[in-house]
C-alpha cells in the first residue's frame, strides 16, 4: 500500500502523489510524520526566487515525527517516540566537521531540500532520515514547539557567531519567523535591547509582543532616527533576515562604526553591500548558513520557550500541502504547518 507525499514538481506547482512506503537502510529510521514546515526556502524556491534550490524536489526539513522503523543498526530509538528532525545530512569527516563545523561540511546535503531525489522531504505520511539525525522530543515540548526547533537552531548558530552579545543592542531586519526567533535567541544571549524592523505591520506588532523594544517601519524614511532612539544609539549587531539589496542599503544607516553584520537570510542573488564603510568602520560582515549539532542541541534545549501560539497561524493536513503553499504567502501569515492525514 502506498503513501501520500507533497512534491514540487516545477515551478508554482505543489502536487500530493503516492509513493511506494521507504525502506531504512541499516542506520536508517522510518518516521511518521506529524507536523512539518512550509519554510521560506521553500516559497521562494517554488517561486523560482532561491539560488541553490530548484524543482523537482519533495519539500519538508522542519519536521517532529514518531518513530515508525529502524534499521537494523539502530539503537537508542523505540517505536512511537516524538522525534524531531534535524535535515542538514554531514559527512562528519572532512576538514569542516573535524573542525565544529558542520554546517560547513564539504558534503553537505540536505533532506527536503535535494532536487536529486536522494533525500526527499518530511511532506509525507512517512519519511526517511539517518537514525544521528533524529533527536527524541523532551517531555513538555508541544508539536507546535518541536516543529520550529529547527527553524531556531538558524538564529541560534547565528547569535553565537555574532560574538558575546552581552548588553548589546540589536536590530533585526525581517519580523519574519526568523526574524522572531532571532530576537529570542539575542535576547537569551544577553541583549539589553532589540529592536525589529518589517513592512508588514502584524509582524511589528508581533515582535513588539515578544519582547522587542520596537517594531518599526522598514519603508519610513525616518527608520534610522526610530532605530537609534528605541536603542538609545546606533545598534551594535545586526541581523539581516532580509537579505537583499534594500536591505543592505540600510546597514550603514543603523550600526555603529565596528559593528558586526550578520547576513542571516537567503539572497536571491548577488547584489552590492556598502563596501566603503565596511572598509572604513571596520565593519564585520559575517555570513551565517544554517546550524551545527551543537546549535540545534542548544534550540532543543529552549523548545519550550519557543512561542508557537504567536508564530504558527494556520494547520493544513497533507492532502491540502497545494493549499498550505498558497497560505504561507499570504499577507500577516505566520509559520504554515502541514499536520499527519486525519
Amino acid at each position: 500500500m502506498g503513501v501520500l507525499q507533497a512534491f514540487v514538481p516545477a515551478l508554482d506547482a505543489v502536487t500530493v502523489r503516492q509513493v511506494a512506503p521507504p525502506e531504512p537502510a541499516p542506520d536508517e529510521v522510518v518516521v511518521r510524520m506529524l507536523l512539518t514546515g512550509i519554510c521560506g526556502s521553500d516559497t521562494h524556491a517554488i517561486a523560482g526566487h532561491h539560488p541553490l534550490l530548484k524543482p523537482p524536489y519533495v519539500p519538508g526539513h522542519e519536521a517532529i515525527g514518531l518513530v515508525e522503523t529502524c534499521g537494523t543498526q539502530v539503537s537508542g530509538l523505540q517505536t512511537g517516540q516524538r522525534v524531531v528532525l534535524k535535515p542538514n545530512v554531514v559527512c562528519g569527516h572532512c576538514v569542516n566537521c573535524l573542525a565544529g563545523r558542520s554546517n560547513a561540511c564539504v558534503e553537505l546535503a540536505w533532506i527536503g531540500c535535494d532536487p536529486s531525489g536522494q533525500h526527499p522531504g518530511a511532506m509525507a505520511d512517512l519519511f526517511l532520515a539517518p537514525a544521528r539525525n533524529l533527536y527524541p522530543v523532551p517531555e513538555g515540548i508541544s508539536d507546535h514547539q518541536a516543529a520550529l526547533v529547527e527553524c531556531l537552531a538558524t538564529p541560534v548558530h547565528a547569535v553565537r557567531i555574532a560574538g558575546d552579545l552581552t548588553d548589546a543592542t540589536v536590530v533585526i531586519l525581517g519580523g519574519g519567523t526568523i526574524g522572531v526567533l532571532t530576537l529570542l535567541a539575542a535576547r537569551k544571549a544577553g541583549a539589553r535591547a532589540v529592536v525589529i524592523t518589517d513592512l508588514d505591520p502584524v509582524k511589528r506588532e508581533r515582535a513588539v509582543r515578544l519582547g522587542a523594544a520596537a517594531g518599526l517601519d522598514a519603508a519610513d524614511p525616518a527608520l534610522p532616527a526610530q532605530v537609534t532612539e528605541a536603542l538609545g544609539g546606533r545598534a551594535d549587531v545586526l541581523f539581516d533576515c532580509v537579505a537583499a539589496e534594500g536591505s543592505a542599503r540600510q546597514w550603514t544607516a543603523l550600526v555603529r562604526r565596528a559593528a558586526t553584520v550578520v547576513l542571516v537570510g537567503v539572497p536571491a542573488r548577488d547584489y552590492v553591500v556598502p563596501t566603503v564603510q565596511l572598509q572604513d568602520w571596520e565593519l564585520r560582515l559575517q555570513g551565517s548558513a544554517s546550524y551545527t549539532e551543537a546549535d540545534f542541541e542548544t534550540a532543543l534545549s529552549l523548545g519550550g520557550e519557543i512561542p508557537a501560539e504567536e508564530i504558527v497561524t494556520d494547520v493544513l493536513d497533507l492532502t491540502e500541502a497545494a493549499s498550505a503553499f498558497s497560505r504561507a504567502i499570504a499577507p500577516g501569515v505566520g509559520k504554515v504547518l502541514v499536520s499527519a492525514r486525519s
